[in-house]
């Protein structure tokens, strides 16, 4: 069975990517779930983002780290919430792209704002407004993509079809993944200036001076003896 033309792959995956029913507030069980409740719960939801069937979307393992990290608010009798999965829903998108340090101080404000007492916004309702800004997201995207396929198939005229299609498809990745290299650092500046707190700036503040030396007391210090002027 030979393999369907690299363009109509990309093609038939932007249409699958944006027809999937990606995770809403409704979706969420309204009960309290155990760990391995939670596990099953992103691999039936999250299965599509896997490269491979053995491939976990998330391990008991990470989800504990991101306890440890203060990503998760603390449980209830080992049970997580909405806002445990909300959060790492979340968590496992930024995952593949940003450093965990920088997930984290992505959903600090997140957590400070929304979930605070008498947030004007619940999780569930952030949660899908964020959705439903991803799904016209993809319109771009798909129109984006598609440029990248076409410029890539036009590039080596002067080669056979054969080798034509391995260099477009090495350029077709290269472009998708250099667009994907610049998209991540500017998440990564907005972080850095936006959301990393640097105290002495924040406090308006100059950098205090480093503080001289002081002398080594551990030694007794040797004087040096004045020669003797010989009498005249």
């Amino acid at each position: 069975m030979s393999k369907k033309p690299y363009d109509k792959l990309i093609e038939d995956l932007l249409v699958f990517i944006k027809s999937r029913h990606y995770v809403h507030a409704k979706d969420i069980p309204n009960i309290e779930l155990y760990m391995d409740q939670v596990t099953t719960f992103m691999d039936d939801h999250l299965g599509l983002f896997k490269r491979t069937e053995e491939e976990k979307i998330l391990t008991k393992t990470m989800i504990n780290n991101y306890s440890k990290c203060d990503i998760l608010p603390p449980t209830a009798k080992k049970k997580y919430g909405h806002d445990h999965l909300i959060l790492l829903l979340f968590v496992y998108y930024f995952k593949n792209i940003l450093s965990i340090p920088d997930i984290k101080k992505l959903l600090d404000p997140v957590k400070d704002i929304v979930m605070k007492d008498k947030s004007p916004l619940s999780m569930e309702a952030f949660l899908d407004r964020i959705m439903e800004t991803q799904t016209m997201h993809f319109d771009s995207l798909a129109n984006q993509v598609n440029h990248t396929v076409k410029v890539g198939k036009d590039l080596f005229p002067e080669f056979s079809d054969a080798e034509r299609e391995k260099l477009s498809i090495f350029t077709t990745a290269y472009l998708l993944t250099i667009q994907a290299t610049a998209q991540k650092h500017m998440a990564t500046q907005l972080i850095d200036n936006y959301l990393t707190k640097h105290p002495s700036k924040e406090a308006g503040q100059k950098p205090k001076a480093p503080r001289p030396k002081k002398p080594d007391t551990s030694r007794p210090e040797v004087r040096k003896k004045t020669p003797k002027k010989p009498i005249s």
